[in-house]
């Protein structure tokens, strides 16, 4: 049988993107106020993509959509980057990469099956990412921890949420949705935040671009286009390519240098993003052998 890879080259090219977040923003948008970088960040992207959302959509699945923007859209987008202000880049996304883990954890709350293999390849991916990732040489904020994890955590129940409720959804109509609904929600709470509007330079605009259309647009409609067709718990897997991604944009933008620990670490990484791929790949080879 033939497997169609265009699903899993989409659900690559979400956390690709997503891992260009830490370094853009901490070399181009060093020191802007968390709260306007998640609000222009997402309100950018919605201005356009409202349109595509047929009022039929709204008017059947209103509340479905408006309970996943909050997850997948408006309060993660709030947590990671308030943690990001507060916390080492590396450390914020260690903590943040515990999403796989998560993802099992909720699915073995909720009574759904969980392989043992999983859960270990996700414990590894976490160890990964911390040898590839954690500097952290003085105390560390704990809100900003607390944020990082729950980041994780209403991504996980989010993507969650998606992948049960939205198979009568078409991936874009979903995409553009919750981007449009988390955009007026982080517009509407800087707004009344208090906060001034902050300066951005010329490369700062640019880099809002490219988190906003790319990152929030493109990527996101190639996450829940994926989820059609990949199970959800490989498709948390794969967003581990999120910090692999953030440290080699380092090496190449802001000349960094990989440890001999770090490059152990993406190599722990990467063989549990296959490993978990594999796992059920095999399991249902053997089924159908039987």
């Amino acid at each position: 049988m033939k497997t169609n890879l265009v699903p899993w080259l989409l659900a690559v090219v979400a956390p690709v993107v997503w891992g260009s977040t830490y370094f853009v923003t901490q070399k181009w948008l060093p020191g802007a106020d968390p709260v306007w970088l998640a609000a222009v960040r997402v309100g950018i992207p919605a201005l356009f993509m409202v349109w595509l959302v047929p009022v039929q959509v709204w008017q059947k699945f209103g509340l479905r959509l408006l309970l996943m923007s909050l997850l997948n859209i408006t309060l993660f987008s709030g947590l990671l980057f308030y943690s990001i202000s507060v916390l080492p880049g590396g450390v914020a996304a260690t903590l943040v990469a515990t999403l796989p883990l998560q993802v099992i954890l909720l699915r073995l709350v909720t009574g759904q099956g969980v392989e043992i293999a999983h859960l270990l390849a996700a414990v590894g991916g976490v160890v990964g990412v911390g040898m590839l990732l954690w500097r952290a040489d003085g105390a560390l904020s704990p809100l900003g921890i607390s944020a990082a994890l729950s980041a994780a955590f209403v991504m996980a129940a989010g993507v969650l949420m998606a992948s049960r409720y939205s198979s009568d959804i078409k991936p874009l109509q979903l995409t553009a949705a919750q981007i449009s609904l988390g955009g007026l929600c982080l517009l509407v709470f800087a707004g009344l935040s208090g906060h001034p509007f902050p300066e951005v330079t010329q490369e700062g605009v640019i880099a809002m671009l490219w988190m906003g259309p790319i990152g929030m647009g493109v990527a996101y409609w190639a996450w829940f286009r994926a989820m059609t067709s990949v199970p959800v718990h490989k498709l948390a897997f794969l967003g581990l390519l999120n910090p692999v991604v953030a440290v080699l944009g380092g090496v190449i933008i802001m000349g960094e240098v990989l440890s001999t620990g770090q490059i152990s670490g993406m190599a722990i990484i990467l063989g549990c993003i296959l490993g978990a791929q594999l796992i059920g790949s095999r399991q249902a080879g053997t089924k159908s052998a039987a």
